[in-house]
């Protein structure tokens, strides 16, 4: 189990979101946005799957998340 994490707007710096997940199961997560008053400065930051990692692990992006650039 990994906990999720995202890095701060305002410091740069990393930090949890409390949620201690496996990464196969972070990699079905949805992306919506969701809301997290921030440890960090204390202010609330809006943050997606896709702006998030797993401490300890390497960054998991689903490749069907990646946005791929329109054909001409």
């Amino acid at each position: 189990m990994s906990l999720v994490m995202i890095k701060c707007p305002v410091t740069g710096r990393a930090v949890s979101k409390a949620i201690e997940t496996e990464a196969s199961s972070f990699r079905r997560l949805p992306t919506v946005k969701a809301h997290m008053c921030c440890p960090a400065c204390g202010r609330d930051h809006e943050w997606t799957v896709s702006s998030a990692w797993l401490s300890g692990e390497p960054r998991l992006v689903a490749q069907d998340r990646l946005q791929k650039p329109a054909a001409a």
